[in-house]
């Protein structure tokens, strides 16, 4: 058994701890809000974020980061990118040389265009040793225990092959991959297209129009990757097209949720009242935005999706410019 924290008490913060623990590993959540700290205490169920899964009694909760890293060396966190640094921050006078870090977090920073494992080490220092979990996995399946496989990533092979000892089991497998940053960005951007995808679906377009944009918006998260550091081959494997592919289709994604509700005409505030939350791409497409202007990268999907949250472009003129843009080939 193994001793681990985890930052982040939402769905997939909770659901990971439960996959943890399953495999027989004690873990410390931690908690931001004080209700969820206290039900998961009481009753072993996060009444919020996940309200109908039963949750290992080697799982304890606490609203003092400074728990988690007493308690364990390795250390997942799954906050919204937009919290991550300062929760980092929060966190700093408790880190030591040996804590380790696992990423869930799938988004880019505003302004500085930072990778969730770039946030950490801009905080902590570069030496910190860092790695990232992604791929097709909704919160809800890992915590049924449905088959999932998921993509382990970092410079640090050994530290990869660590974390798939701590991870798999007879129904999660992982995948070894040495891309910490494309696999990051394979997360991130797959959000956004998610969204227009969704806003394409609650506008009833039809299944081809759909298959074109999921398709050039995929080389657009190519793009924006190789601008970030990333492997563009990577985008082939499970935390891309695999997690596009889920996220833009799957019945529990609140990104197309999101999406469709749009398409429909319904406002965005009202949107993510129902919500609770603003689900991840909302702030990623600002980060993408200001990622094309900065390096003059050519995203006219992207720059469409971004056009229409903002209310400056409808479907019909979204389409319409993807249909007179001159794309160079049709290739990743």
């Amino acid at each position: 058994m193994k001793k681990v924290g985890m930052l982040g008490g939402g769905a997939w913060g909770t659901a990971m701890a439960s996959l943890l623990a399953e495999n027989g590993h004690s873990v410390v959540l931690w908690c931001y809000e004080q209700d969820v700290t206290d039900c998961i205490a009481r009753r072993n169920i996060n009444e919020r974020y996940l309200p109908d899964i039963k949750l290992s009694p080697l799982i304890s909760s606490t609203n003092a980061i400074g728990d988690i890293f007493s308690h364990a060396t390795i250390i997942f966190e799954a906050i919204p990118v937009s919290h991550m640094r300062s929760v980092f921050e929060l966190s700093q006078p408790y880190v030591q040389s040996d804590h380790r870090f696992v990423v869930l977090s799938k988004g880019l920073e505003q302004d500085t265009l930072l990778l969730p494992s770039q946030i950490i080490a801009d905080v902590l220092g570069n030496a910190t040793e860092i790695a990232a979990v992604a791929g097709p996995s909704f919160a809800h399946d890992v915590a049924l225990k449905f088959v999932t496989a998921l993509t382990v990533a970092s410079t640090n092979l050994s530290f990869v092959h660590t974390l798939q000892k701590l991870i798999e089991n007879h129904y999660c497998r992982t995948y070894s991959c040495q891309d910490l940053l494309g696999v990051q960005c394979g997360g991130a951007f797959k959000n956004v297209l998610a969204l227009g995808l969704g806003i394409l679906d609650g506008a009833k377009c039809a299944d081809n129009t759909k298959a074109f944009v999921f398709t050039r918006g995929l080389a657009e998260i190519a793009l924006c990757a190789q601008s970030l550091g990333g492997k563009k081959e990577t985008l082939y494997g499970l935390s891309g097209i695999g997690d596009l592919v889920l996220t833009s289709m799957g019945h529990l994604s609140r990104n197309t949720y999101l999406g469709q509700c749009l398409g429909q005409g319904k406002p965005l505030e009202m949107i993510t009242q129902e919500l609770g939350t603003v689900p991840e791409g909302i702030n990623t497409i600002q980060s993408v935005y200001q990622l094309a202007k900065r390096n003059n990268l050519d995203l006219p999907v992207f720059a469409g999706i971004h056009a229409m949250l903002e209310g400056s472009m409808d479907v019909k003129e979204f389409l319409d410019s993807l249909i007179t843009h001159h794309f160079k080939t049709d290739c990743l």
